[in-house]
């Protein structure tokens, strides 16, 4: 497989005059602080942003910010006038070109080869029982003590274990991938920051190393995996450097989202007792409350892309090349779409209409088994968990990636 010619979408510099003349329409977005798009806590301010500039000029990162429900799946959706091919996205600049930085004939090429195995049906008959496996393997170990930080302790090794167990990759260094990531994850602010992006290519060059070994390894010794069926394909148009890009953006949101999404709906089960206590009384409530968590703490807080060409949106018209960035946090919370939408509801009616897992043509590849492995890995956490009980949680945070850094539990031993 070989890229298209480097002919990245350039973004072009507002000059000083351009920019004060947005700050004066768009006041509200020219207020914006950093922080308002990474605190969970200052989700108010894009209440009251969305009300007053859905669309907006945001100085604080130099793009256009997008809060309506509505205007945010249209950004995602319309392919012909938003792209991520932009030499500005600093998710290709961290994890490489693949088929998430990639647009057209070049992204389809990508993802294809990887969507069998992720379809409904296919996710069920292969992994559920593996899915169960590990999280009875882990909970095993963890019952007995008491207490923990499901981070650490379970949200993070179910994830990463799985996501070996799907791919057919031998991930045994827990921490070790943990880091990786989050060094991905830290490279994708645009906060002007260049240290991140030094620390992601570092680890990068280092997962490539592994990737590339592995894929040597199932090509000798074929053992039915995703990988393995990728590699072994003739048809598939990738080669190693190409199946290896593809495996570090799955791998990416097989370990974000997911020890996320535990982490989060968890959270909010333990913040509403009454919640949890409708769920352990009816637990076919479970799947719609694994999406009413999405909707309210989105694992991803923000989506980037780029006008292809000067494009109306809602009331504005972006430029060509300038940055669009979506606030899932702030769509997910819109009034217009989600009624009463501040409110945690496990029974809410149209959870699933949220963007926790994009929109369009960028839609999560992994969403059929990311929603499988939460819903094994909450009912077996809330029934083998008895008494479950917070103890410590700081507030979810993140500008691209959103979950409480630690989430400390206790229950009852046995």
């Amino acid at each position: 497989m070989v890229a298209p010619a480097a002919d990245y979408l350039p973004q072009p510099a507002v000059d000083a005059g351009v920019d004060e003349d947005r700050r004066r329409r768009f006041p509200a977005g020219a207020a914006l602080d950093f922080a308002d798009l990474e605190e969970h806590g200052r989700i108010p301010v894009l209440d009251a942003l969305r009300a007053r500039e859905p669309v907006t000029w945001a100085p604080v990162f130099g793009g256009w910010l997008v809060t309506s429900h509505a205007l945010a799946r249209d950004v995602l959706m319309r392919r012909d006038d938003f792209t991520v091919w932009s030499e500005a996205n600093l998710v290709r600049a961290s994890l490489g070109v693949m088929m998430l930085t990639s647009d057209g004939e070049f992204h389809d090429r990508q993802r294809s080869p990887f969507e069998p195995p992720f379809h409904m049906r296919a996710v069920r008959e292969r992994f559920e029982r593996p899915i169960a496996a590990r999280v009875d393997a882990l909970l095993d170990e963890l019952a007995p003590r008491g207490d923990g930080d499901l981070s650490i302790d379970f949200a993070l090794p179910f994830a990463i274990g799985v996501a070996a167990d799907v791919l057919g990759l031998s991930l045994d260094d827990v921490p070790k991938i943990g880091g990786f990531y989050d060094a991905f994850a830290g490279a994708m602010v645009y906060d002007g920051d260049p240290e991140p992006q030094r620390r992601a290519d570092v680890v990068r060059a280092e997962l490539d190393t592994i990737l590339l070994s592995e894929i040597e390894r199932v090509r000798a010794h074929p053992d039915g995996s995703v990988t393995a069926a990728v590699a072994n394909d003739p048809a598939c148009g990738l080669d190693d450097a190409g199946i290896a890009a593809q495996l570090r953006v799955i791998l990416f949101g097989a370990i974000e989202t997911v020890q996320s999404m535990v982490l989060n709906t968890l959270l909010l089960l333990l913040q509403h007792p009454e919640q949890l206590a409708a769920l352990r009384a009816d637990s076919s409530l479970l799947p719609n409350g694994l999406e009413e968590a999405l909707r309210l703490i989105p694992p991803v807080a923000f989506i980037e892309r780029w006008a292809r060409h000067d494009t109306p949106l809602g009331e504005v018209t972006v430029p060509a090349g300038e940055f669009v960035g979506v606030s899932v946090v702030a769509a997910n919370r819109d009034p217009a779409t989600f009624a009463d939408p501040g409110r945690f509801d496990i029974r809410r009616e149209n959870a699933r209409r949220h963007l926790g897992f994009s929109f369009g043509v960028h839609h999560c590849l992994g969403f059929n088994i990311a929603r499988l492995q939460g819903a094994v890995a909450l009912a077996a956490l809330l029934d083998r968990l008895q008494g479950l009980r917070l103890v410590e949680a700081p507030e979810p945070a993140g500008f691209a990636f959103r979950k409480p850094a630690r989430l400390v539990l206790a229950w009852d031993a046995y």
